[in-house]
């Protein structure tokens, strides 16, 4: 037996690096400039007369190509750190365990990421440690050498890429300023552009939230400049480790819309991602927030999902929702016309939350036979009048003109989510009565007549009701529009059961079954007579026991056949034998 070592095949690690970890070759300038960033901040710590670091990207074209510098006056490395640090991969340059926490690269790594467009890595560094300099000069076959530089520099690094073919053509001057700029916008320490063509700081935004004192203006334009729209408001995100913004957009978005976000640690860009971070239902936020103490993924573009991170999640959840709890308080009317820019975007999330509904259910706005109304209008309501909910459209659109010019309230919850936050209505406000609309509502639903004209009406009810006993349909005196209808038929549930299953195959199939007990008012077939219509208001008058109930049933056929039902056989002989009665009556007199 005998003890081997792994081979490692470096450009096999590389292209496993591109196709797995990396979402873009991009990631290599993040890497340089963290390291540049870590060597800077590592330098602070240890030196306490070092004054400010700076970070320079050099861009020098060659013939078709490109030589990429960063440079930057940290730390450096010393020829035993090179050894290290550079040439084993995924070990960190960071000196010990705290200091290792305070940064979120590993020079290793970080290295590791620029052959992902280049063959050939130069380093020249001097550590601020030493006098001398060395060189270092990796190639992607895993091959490496170490030189001393004759030319001596000031303590920092240098590292050199030589960018060709489609390298050269992608990263251009203006996507690596673009690419620096997105990375960097945070940094404290300056980071510097010289091309050929672009000289500038690609870091120098306001950042607000480091003043001493900022106008709410100032924090608007500040968001405004970061993600090109204009905003409703912004919510500060503050907590332990947390600074930072969410904006709230004029734009109508849904909790299936891919909302981007700016989100950095140790204010090093990582992802515009937020479905770990920002809550689900905060879909219409935008947010730009810096987190100082989370853990990266390998890729350093996304965060490990751990308890810091849910706690992180959680700081912020609740600095938006104290945001909204605070305008209910003190800003009615900024909330209200929040609800309505997102109103079906936040009814989808009081489905979810019941705090949510609790905040968000006054304002929210539902379509009625009176006119669009607010969840507050609604409830109010209520605690006055019959208050029921269609779930679909259509039922809406026919019933609307029944209770037109009645204080009944007819709600539309046909739309998504307007008939399941309804049902849910109370579960919330305990003295709230609202019915979903099925046969037995029309009963409260539709207006009841003058008692006076109810009294005058009581013994032609009585007949009508004799007359129709055998079909099991009931009658009552209600007010409704049209006046032009005498009647309405509303058929009960257990009708339309029997009629479906009478003569069909399965028609013995539920003997023996429990369907548990009924509900009278749901199955009875009812017709409403309309004390608006100027026939009906003359049956009053009708004295003739056999005539009023010849009538009726002549009126029970009419709406009937107004309501597009089927006749069976049954009511077919009715209609016959009600019509020629009312023919020999106006024949020979009543005879």
């Amino acid at each position: 037996m005998g003890n081997y070592n792994f081979k490692v095949d470096l450009k096999g690690i590389i292209r496993l690096l591109s196709d797995n970890l990396y979402s873009s070759d991009k990631v290599f300038l993040r890497e340089l400039l963290q390291n540049a960033v870590d060597a800077v901040n590592a330098r602070k710590k240890a030196d306490s007369g070092y004054r400010e670091g700076k970070i320079t990207v050099t861009y020098q074209n060659r013939k078709n190509s490109a030589q990429l510098i960063f440079a930057d006056n940290g730390i450096g490395l010393t020829k035993e750190e090179i050894h290290s640090f550079l040439s084993v991969i995924g070990q960190s340059s960071k000196r010990d365990a705290a200091m290792r926490s305070s940064f979120i690269g590993q020079f290793g790594i970080g290295l590791l990421s620029c052959f992902l467009v280049t063959n050939e890595i130069k380093v020249i560094t001097r550590s601020a440690a030493e006098e001398k300099a060395y060189q270092w000069v990796g190639k992607s076959d895993g091959s490496y050498v170490i030189t001393e530089p004759k030319q001596g520099m000031e303590p920092g690094t240098q590292v050199y890429l030589r960018l060709t073919g489609s390298k050269y053509e992608c990263f251009t001057e203006q996507e690596i300023v673009k690419d620096l700029s997105e990375y960097s916008f945070l940094l404290k320490t300056p980071v510097m552009f010289e091309g050929e063509n672009l000289r500038q700081t690609v870091n120098n935004s306001y950042i607000p939230w480091r003043q001493p004192f900022c106008m709410a203006d100032d924090i608007m334009g500040f968001g405004e400049q970061v993600f090109a729209e204009n905003f409703f408001d912004v919510i500060p995100l503050v907590g332990d480790g947390i600074k930072g913004y969410a904006y709230i957009s004029t734009r109508q978005a849904s909790a299936n819309t891919t909302i981007q976000h700016k989100i950095f640690l140790r204010n090093m860009y990582v992802t515009d991602d937020g479905r770990d971070l920002i809550p689900k239902w905060a879909f219409f936020t935008r947010c730009i927030v810096n987190l100082d103490d989370l853990t990266p993924t390998a890729s350093r573009e996304g965060f490990t999902r751990d308890g810091r991170l849910m706690k992180a999640k959680g700081q912020i959840e609740k600095c938006i929702f104290d945001y909204f709890v605070s305008l209910s308080q003190y800003d009615v009317r900024k909330l209200k016309q929040l609800t309505q820019i997102h109103n079906v975007a936040i009814k989808s999330l009081v489905m979810e939350n019941e705090q949510i509904f609790k905040l968000f259910f006054p304002f929210l706005t539902f379509p009625t036979n009176q006119g669009t109304m607010t969840g507050f209008q609604i409830v109010s309501a209520s605690k006055k009048v019959p208050v029921n909910y269609c779930v679909e459209i259509d039922d809406f659109r026919r019933l609307c003109p029944l209770v037109e010019g009645t204080k009944s309230l007819l709600v539309n919850g046909g739309y998504i989510y307007d008939a399941g936050i309804l049902q849910k209505l109370p579960k919330f406000y305990k003295n709230v009565r609202i019915e979903v609309f099925d046969n037995s509502s029309y009963d409260h639903l539709l207006a009841d007549p003058p008692q006076d004209f109810a009294a005058q009406m009581a013994l032609f009810l009585a007949c009508a009701q004799q007359a129709l006993e055998n079909f099991h349909c009931g009658v009552a005196l209600k007010q409704f529009s049209p006046a032009s209808l005498q009647a309405l038929y509303v058929q009960g549930e257990d009708t339309l059961f029997a009629e479906t299953m009478d003569g069909s195959s399965f028609s013995g199939f539920f003997e023996g079954f429990d369907f548990g007990e009924e509900d009278e008012e749901k199955n009875r077939n009812m017709l409403y007579l309309n004390s608006s219509n100027s026939f009906v208001q003359g049956l009053g008058r009708v004295l003739d026991e056999e005539l009023a109930r010849n009538l009726a049933q002549v009126i029970y056929i009419q709406s009937l056949l107004a309501g597009h039902y089927t006749l069976g056989g049954e009511q077919l002989e009715l209609m016959n034998r009600s019509l020629q009665r009312l023919m020999e009556r106006a024949l020979y007199g009543g005879r």
